[in-house]
């Protein structure tokens, strides 16, 4: 698709809760990750453990939980993990002036060797609910790209 048109899409018998409604928000953001990870198994890139940085992550544990059971792997975040871009950035700028260790290592043992971090591990029952909130996002994909055809008619 060439663009988007925000659609909210419930079934007749669903509950449409508060709750609900902020956990398909935060479904939504991982399902296009969640993608782009089935690409990667399907060229056999086996995750051990992924993390998060970045808004997303502001409310600690809630993105964290979400992003684990998108993704089937553990995800860690580290005290920083709500500075976001603009930290990223500062980052990659400090590693320029290295060229004797790989990305890997100058973050490992100069920017985060002491940072906390904590990791949650995917939930068995959100993994499931995500699994059928991904069914339905991919199944309704017709339903958007018609939305964005007739909001370009207007």
């Amino acid at each position: 698709m060439d663009a988007g048109c925000p659609l909210v899409i419930r079934s007749a018998d669903s509950r449409f809760t508060l709750a609900n409604f902020i956990r398909a928000q935060l479904y939504a953001v991982m399902s296009t990750l969640m993608l782009g990870m089935g690409i990667l198994s399907n060229e056999h890139v086996a995750i051990d453990r992924l993390t998060g940085h970045g808004g997303l992550f502001k409310t600690p544990g809630v993105g964290q939980r979400y992003m684990a059971a998108a993704c089937g792997a553990p995800v860690a975040c580290m005290a920083t993990a709500a500075e976001g871009g603009p930290y990223g950035m500062a980052l990659l700028a400090a590693y320029s002036g290295y060229t004797d260790m790989s990305l890997e290592v100058f973050l490992a043992k100069k920017v985060f060797q002491s940072v906390a971090a904590s990791t949650i591990a995917p939930d068995e029952r959100d993994a499931e609910g995500f699994k059928e909130y991904s069914s339905r996002f991919t199944s309704c994909l017709s339903v958007e790209k018609a939305a964005v055809t007739a909001m370009k008619q207007e």
